[in-house]
């Protein structure tokens, strides 16, 4: 399913505020750090806070809680990262994306879901990656501020 960003890039940007007090659970009281490594890596942050709301359940899951993963980022023989904060956190998935999704051209949400959290993959056999797009859609909106 296409979003309305077909073909308008999400993944880089200049946002420099955004509707924060939506962020819940453990991300609450973490948009500055959203913002600092948007900034900081050249990606859009309200994309960062809308695919840690998706990934986290709005901050609620046990990898943002006990291990300050925000991203569902895994290591590579398996497992989920671990980092010593959020903030750590939150800057390895601004860093991930940039370096593995928007500087190899993937740079709308349909395109990055594809690779990020792709349909029919090992690591998801309930099936929840069917819903990454339009999840991450729904928080990049309402972060944005948009109705619809």
């Amino acid at each position: 399913m296409r979003t309305k960003f077909k073909g308008q890039s999400v993944g880089r940007g200049n946002a420099t505020t955004f509707n924060s007090k939506s962020l819940g659970g453990a991300l609450q009281n973490t948009g500055s750090a959203f913002e600092a490594a948007g900034k900081k890596y050249g990606v859009d942050p309200i994309l960062l806070a809308a695919i840690a709301m998706h990934e986290t359940g709005n901050g609620t899951s046990s990898a943002v809680k006990g291990k300050n993963n925000v991203g569902g980022m895994m290591r590579r023989k398996g497992g989920l990262m671990e980092f010593g904060s959020l903030d750590e956190g939150i800057d390895a998935m601004a860093s991930n994306l940039k370096r593995l999704y928007i500087d190899q051209g993937l740079t709308t949400i349909e395109q990055i879901q594809r690779k990020y959290a792709p349909v029919g993959a090992a690591n998801d056999p309930t099936g929840l990656n069917k819903n990454w797009v339009n999840g991450v859609t729904k928080f990049y909106n309402m972060l944005k501020g948009v109705r619809g």
